[in-house]
C-alpha cells in the first residue's frame, strides 16, 4: 500500500487524474478518496472570505450584519477570531436561533457576539471547526 504523506498528496491526486477517463464512476472515486484523505488530515481546506460569504447567502432567515460590523462587534469585546468565521458564525447562530432568542428577550448583537465566541472556543472541538462544518454539512446541503 502506497504511503501517504503531505508532499505527495497532490502528486498522487494529479496522477489518477491523469490516468483515469473522466466518468461518473472516477468522479465519485475521485471524491470518496479526497474525502478520506480529508478525514485523515492529508488535506487540509482553509475557510475563506468567498466561503463565508457564499454560507451568509445561504442563509435562511438571511443573515443580519456584515462582515464590517460583526468584526467591529468582536474587536470591542476583545476578541481575537479570523474575521470571516466570526461573521459566518455570528449570523449563523442568529439565522438559526433568533426565533428562540427573541421569545426570551435574548436577540442582541452582544449575546450573538458571545454565542460566536463560545462556538469558535469550543474545547471539545479541534481547530478548523468552522471550515469543516463548511465542507461537511452547510456546502453540501
Amino acid at each position: 500500500m502506497k504511503e501517504f504523506t503531505q508532499p505527495n498528496i497532490e502528486h498522487w491526486l494529479q496522477e489518477f487524474v491523469r490516468d483515469n477517463p473522466l466518468t461518473p464512476a472516477n468522479a465519485e472515486k475521485f471524491n470518496i478518496m479526497c474525502k478520506a484523505m480529508k478525514n485523515m488530515g492529508f488535506m487540509h481546506m482553509e475557510f475563506t472570505e468567498e466561503d463565508a460569504k457564499e454560507w451568509a447567502r445561504r442563509m435562511n432567515p438571511p443573515a443580519r450584519w456584515t462582515m464590517d460590523q460583526t468584526t467591529a462587534v468582536m474587536r470591542q469585546y476583545g476578541y481575537n477570531h479570523r474575521p470571516c468565521e466570526f461573521y459566518v458564525v455570528m449570523n449563523a447562530l442568529a439565522s438559526d436561533y433568533g426565533k428562540t432568542m427573541a421569545k426570551y428577550g435574548a436577540d442582541r448583537p452582544d449575546v450573538w457576539a458571545e454565542l460566536a465566541h463560545d462556538w469558535l472556543e469550543d474545547p471539545d472541538a479541534e481547530s478548523g471547526k468552522v471550515g469543516r462544518y463548511w465542507w461537511d454539512i452547510v456546502r453540501h446541503n
